[in-house]
């Protein structure tokens, strides 16, 4: 199993792929250039600058906790509970919606409070087998897990954003760092995740194959969507559905 090396790594790559350089790049992040070069350098991130550098490289904010191996706080984390079911219907009428009818879906989730955190993402058994921090595919599937997904809600959603079916153990295996992501499972991920497939490819130092397909518009305003849905309690959850059931074309 290949090793991810630390934060600073992964940084400096991000900032290699986009083009960024270290003075220019905390300007636009409004942070200081000494703060970003100790990051460069191996200092360990705080969480107000995480939160500062996310938006600069176009990363979620959770996913760049996650990136930097930094715990999420209470306001990124998801809500957990028995939420998959009502998350896979709403990301399924989501997609089947018109352009401008997602938009109204994404807008109605966005108004809606966050519910309190349980603190487990169902669908993670009990007895599953510690995952590897440092692999690339623990790394995606910690991403995947900020959208309040468990094995069997990617599963369902990768299918539905991707077309692939896998059954949920082997995204079990990816996390563990049993199985690693291949490049075309990559391309997976980032549209999953709302990512040009480039940036985790960059991320991880990993090829993607050749004429790799981009998703299309509904699968990424889904994949947006998704990000939304990951605060919700089931309740809310449901008003989502019953919204996104309403909105569907007659």
């Amino acid at each position: 199993m290949t090793e991810l090396p630390g934060f600073a790594v992964l940084l400096a790559r991000l900032l290699h792929h986009q083009g960024q350089e270290p003075a220019g790049f905390a300007h636009r992040a409004g942070a200081g250039e000494a703060d970003v070069v100790a990051l460069l350098d191996g200092a360990a991130p705080d969480r107000a600058l995480l939160r500062r550098l996310a938006p600069a490289l176009g990363l979620d904010t959770a996913d760049l906790f996650e990136i930097a191996a930094v715990p999420l706080p209470e306001d990124l984390a998801p809500a957990g509970g028995m939420a998959t079911t009502s998350i896979v219907s709403v990301v399924r009428f989501g997609k089947a919606l018109p352009a401008d009818r997602r938009a109204e879906l994404r807008a109605f989730v966005a108004g809606l409070p966050p519910a309190r955190a349980t603190g487990r993402i169902e669908g993670l058994p009990a007895s599953a087998p510690a995952p590897d921090p440092r692999s690339a595919g623990n790394l995606l599937m910690r991403m995947v897990a900020t959208r309040n997904l468990g094995w069997t809600g990617t599963a369902k959603v990768f299918h539905l954003l991707t077309g692939r079916y896998w059954m949920s153990t082997a995204y079990g295996r990816i996390a563990s760092g049993e199985d690693r992501p291949t490049p075309d499972l990559l391309v997976d991920f980032a549209t999953v995740l709302g990512l040009p497939a480039a940036v985790p490819a960059a991320l991880l130092g990993m090829p993607l194959p050749p004429d790799a397909p981009r998703p299309d518009a509904s699968a990424t305003d889904a994949a947006l969507l998704l990000r939304g849905l990951r605060r919700l309690g089931v309740e809310q959850l449901r008003e989502a559905e019953d919204l996104a059931r309403a909105l569907q074309p007659g």
